[in-house]
């Protein structure tokens, strides 16, 4: 194993990982023999979610679904769990599922009793889009409320494709970087082998990559309210908790009871499953709570804790604090709570959006260090500073992959060389292109379009469409006519018809401040970012900028700066934002602002930034 100082590290060594914001980082450990998995070379585009693992006889079967494959054809149909799939033998019951989001009702009245699947299918044929949903349906009517729970599963939503970054959470408010990790990722992760419930999913909640963190829900039990006064209703908590080893890190569950002032009446807890629960082993063992209601109660708070080990969070190394399967129900009769949505977005259209990733800060060491930065510190008070804004992952080029590409593809690396062209699925030029809109791709020191060698303060992977096979494989003609010097942005900003309506530019490694100083990158934005905001697209047409970075300085949770400016005054100006934001806003962000399609679910379900605009 490897090991700092007395303490394992786990699944992976501490490489020493070069390319675009290298760093030696401490991430998860597996014997010292082990590889890294290969990177898968596509992302999930659809999921879909029922939020409920049992159902009685005759209760309705409500599904959540999300695809960037939108049809109207597009269907989800259950079938007997008995190993056959869709197509070899008719569905027992379906319905369109014609959005790019929503969800379908599908009654139950004819199934009976045992176990089933709900698949999400492609055109009225039999291509799956998602991964199926398994359920159990049980003899007798419904008694009380279903799973009050909103996404308990953890099955709504792509999960980490490593299980090592901070995932998109739909129905869930999140503090730090909670993750959600499929079994299938091995690496010491629990498997569909490990102990824990019999009836599970692909997906499981994890503390994530760096400290502590927690979600949260708030349920609205107003409807039984003359049966909670009555003082008769109770409730039953359950969940599958658990940990990786010998490691201290746990999982606690807290329920509370809220009257109508939103004042606190009760609590019910579930947890923790400690190490010694464990035997020292990486499980999941189930636990309950039952309590009566208190009378006055007209909601429920939810709060689930991943509390990492101790020494591990000093060290910004995993929390391995698990969870899966968690379910509310009450004695009265409720309705099954709404499954998750995107939330709108509000962000304006626009003609041009800039983007820029700069590298390796915590969000304090930029914003409020006037001295370090003092042009980049004007410019945020002048208009946004996001004082919520996370990296998923370290290192950096996986961060970079999420804003391009809606996904890390699995990658806790720097994949350089070796990642060209590796990456099979869609980016965000290929959305504007599609959209009928221009882009390109512009950075410091490149010399000559499309140059991907590594040269001094050059480093290509800062630009990360190289990655996609689209622009990085064998054909790279259209990484050519995409992927330019910094030198032909200056050129293409002498008019608003030349400047692309989506550009995604870079400093070289010394002006992004991965090599040099703070002020030496702000130095070169003093000097160059005028060009943009004097530029004919900036002033005489409707432009977002962007600026953010990559990743923190390794021990400040993953809080970086993010400065966001708009033209024609279609901004807040001096505003600090205080909503939590990852890397996948900002690809919603831009998607918004140009009138494009989502990606994955990832930035489909992200926070989006509404309230930074007039």
């Amino acid at each position: 194993m490897s090991r700092l100082g007395c303490f394992r590290v786990r699944r992976a060594f501490p490489w020493l990982l070069v390319g675009a914001g290298a760093i030696s980082t401490f991430a998860q450990g597996a014997p010292a023999a082990a590889a890294p998995a290969a990177a898968p070379t596509t992302a999930p585009n659809s999921m879909l979610c029922a939020g409920q693992t049992q159902y009685a006889q005759g209760q309705p079967v409500r599904i959540s679904y999300a695809s960037t494959r939108v049809s109207s054809t597009n269907w989800v149909g259950i079938y007997a769990d008995d190993g056959r799939a869709p197509g070899s033998v008719p569905s027992l019951v379906w319905a369109y599922a014609p959005n790019a989001t929503g969800s379908v009702s599908l009654s139950t009245q004819s199934l009976a009793p045992g176990h089933y699947v709900a698949y999400y299918l492609y055109q009225n044929a039999y291509t799956s889009l998602s991964a199926p949903v398994k359920f159990d349906i049980s003899s007798g009517p419904a008694t009380g409320s279903p799973n009050l729970i909103v996404n308990g599963d953890a099955e709504c939503g792509n999960g980490s494709a490593s299980g090592y970054d901070g995932a998109i959470v739909p129905g869930w408010q999140v503090s730090g970087l909670t993750s959600v990790v499929g079994y299938d990722v091995g690496k010491g992760f629990p498997s569909r082998g490990t102990s824990g419930p019999a009836l599970r999913g692909d997906q499981f909640f994890s503390g994530g990559p760096i400290g502590n963190s927690t979600l949260s829900q708030t349920i609205d039990i107003s409807t039984a309210s003359s049966a909670i006064d009555g003082g008769a209703v109770t409730y039953d908590l359950s969940g599958w908790l658990g940990g990786y080893a010998n490691e201290t890190s746990w999982t606690i569950v807290t329920i509370t009871f809220l009257n109508a002032g939103k004042s606190a009446i009760g609590t019910g807890k579930i947890g923790p499953v400690s190490a010694a629960d464990r035997r020292n082993t990486t499980a999941l063992h189930e636990r309950t709570a039952h309590g009566k209601v208190p009378a006055g109660a007209r909601s429920i708070s939810v709060v689930v804790e991943f509390v990492g080990e101790a020494m591990r969070n000093l060290l910004n190394q995993y929390n391995d604090a698990y969870a899966e399967n968690l379910s509310l129900t009450l004695s009265a009769p409720l309705p099954a709570p709404a499954v998750p949505d995107p939330a709108p977005s509000t962000v304006p259209s626009f003609d041009h959006v800039f983007f820029v990733i700069l590298e390796n800060k915590r969000y304090d060491e930029i914003i409020g260090s006037r001295s370090k930065a003092p042009y980049l510190n004007a410019l945020a008070a002048g208009n946004v500073a996001l004082a919520q804004s996370y990296g998923l992952i370290h290192p950096s080029d996986p961060n970079y992959m999420a804003v391009a590409g809606g996904s890390t593809f699995g990658h806790q690396d720097n994949p350089m060389p070796g990642g060209i062209g590796t990456i099979a699925a869609p980016h965000l030029g290929d959305l504007v292109e599609r959209a009928g809109k221009s882009w390109r791709g512009y950075i410091e020191d490149m010399g000559t379009p499309c140059n991907l060698v590594k040269n001094g303060h050059y480093d290509p992977d800062n630009l990360p469409f190289l990655f996609f096979e689209s622009i990085g494989g064998a054909d790279r003609t259209r990484c050519k006519e995409h992927l330019h010097p910094i030198t032909q942005l200056w050129a293409d900003l002498r008019a608003a018809s030349t400047t692309p309506n989506f550009v995604w530019f870079e400093p070289n490694s010394c002006n992004t401040m991965h090599d040099c100083d703070v002020r030496t990158s702000d130095d070169w934005f003093k000097e160059n970012l005028p060009k943009i905001l004097t530029s004919p697209a900036w002033t005489q047409k409707r432009s977002l900028l962007i600026i953010t970075f990559d990743e923190d300085d390794n021990v400040s949770g993953q809080a970086i700066p993010t400065i966001v400016a708009a033209s024609s005054g279609m901004a807040k100006t001096g505003y600090q934002s205080s909503v939590r934001y990852t890397h996948y806003s900002m690809a919603r962000a831009m998607e918004s602002a140009l009138g494009l399609p989502n990606l994955t679910q990832n930035d489909q379900y992200a926070t989006p930034l509404n309230d930074i605009w007039r």
